[in-house]
This record gives structure tokens, C-alpha cells and sequence, in this order.
């Protein structure tokens, strides 16, 4: 199981990781479309706390879900990383009728906009 929670930060220069024991994390809350805070056990539960910074998610609870996924996930290694939930759908081409033998089209489908996951940006300690 592992020990540490990870996340990717874009913002926090020079320290691109954040790293997270585990066994302090008590619950974490959406506290807006851009920010997550991960609440911790140690001095004072209702007050300590790391605010995550990250673009706004495609469903509002996303990164919340990928927090809590990063707990329950087993790696085998000493740290869990948060994957970052997506913030904008791909879109696929649009698809004319169906060909002559009645069959959809074949193979791999083009897009016109790739799929972009929310990025982690800064994080914040509070005691």
C-alpha cells in the first residue's frame, strides 16, 4: 500500500511534486471549480490542510474522485499518484453515412480536438 499521495505541480517551482502522507489525509473538499483541499490529522484536523490550485474539471467533482482513487489505489511502491481528471472532451470528426455494405467506418476515428486533462497548479499548506 502505499504511503504518499503525489501530485504533478506545474506552478510550484522549484518543488514540482507535492508529496502527501497518506496516513494524515482525514477527507478532502471541492472548495470551488479551481481549488481542492486535502484536510490532514496531525495538530488541527479542522484547520489543517493542503489547498490544491488546478484548472477547472470537466465534471465538478473529478478531481476530488482522482484524490480519493489515489488513496484507495494498491501500486506496490511507496507513492500514489493523483492522474489528473479531464478538462476538456476529445471530439471526434463527424461521420458521413454508412458505406454501401452497411458496415460503420473502419479503423482508427479522427479527432478535431485532442482530450486535455486538468493541470495541477499550485498547492498551499494552512495549519
Amino acid at each position: 500500500m502505499a504511503k504518499y499521495v503525489k501530485f504533478d505541480l506545474t506552478g510550484n517551482v522549484p518543488s514540482p511534486e507535492l508529496l502527501i502522507p497518506l496516513e494524515f489525509i482525514t477527507h478532502a473538499v471541492t472548495v470551488n471549480g479551481t481549488s481542492t483541499d486535502v484536510f490532514l490529522s496531525n495538530n488541527n484536523a479542522a484547520t489543517t490542510k493542503w489547498r490544491i490550485t488546478h484548472t477547472a474539471p470537466l465534471v465538478a467533482t473529478a478531481v476530488l474522485s482522482a484524490i480519493q482513487d489515489a488513496q484507495k489505489a494498491n501500486p506496490g511502491g511507496v507513492v500514489s499518484t493523483v492522474v489528473a481528471p479531464i478538462n476538456t472532451a476529445q471530439a471526434p470528426v463527424a461521420q458521413g453515412a454508412a458505406p454501401a455494405t452497411g458496415r460503420g467506418p473502419q479503423g482508427q476515428s479522427a479527432i478535431t480536438q485532442p482530450a486535455i486533462h486538468v493541470t495541477f497548479t499550485s498547492a498551499v499548506y494552512t495549519a
